[in-house]
């Protein structure tokens, strides 16, 4: 999935890190600039991480964005992600947890490794 999303987008924030920063880190790596969102305060070494609420985002924070992602989300937060990224405007990529299929996304595969992509038309 880092490789699709290095090939395509310049600036991304990752929505909900958690204590999972390695596709932050890859896309670091790979030249992208990338910051990450949580509820909670966490700290990963190299990568800027603000706390806010998808539900309620500082939309301000996301300014120059072009791609909203996120690994694993709990499939009830995957409608405010797309509020956020309409409002923005950027693309949205998910990579549920399971098999969950977000509803108006389309199914991608970067190797083995399944994910969905939101377009946002801008």
């Amino acid at each position: 999935m880092t490789d699709f999303i290095a090939a395509k987008y310049r600036i991304a924030a990752e929505i909900g890190i958690g204590h999972f920063p390695d596709a932050a880190c890859a896309l670091l790596k790979k030249g992208l600039k990338v910051f990450a969102t949580d509820i909670l305060p966490v700290h990963h070494a190299g990568i800027r991480i603000v706390i806010d609420d998808v539900t309620s985002p500082d939309t301000a924070l996301y300014n120059d964005i072009d791609l909203i992602y996120s690994l694993r989300p709990p499939p009830e937060l995957v409608p405010y992600m797309k509020i956020l990224a309409e409002v923005i405007p950027a693309d949205l990529i998910i990579k549920p947890l399971s098999s969950e299929y977000p509803e108006g996304f389309r199914l991608m595969r970067n190797g083995s490794m399944p994910f969905f992509v939101w377009r946002c038309e801008k």
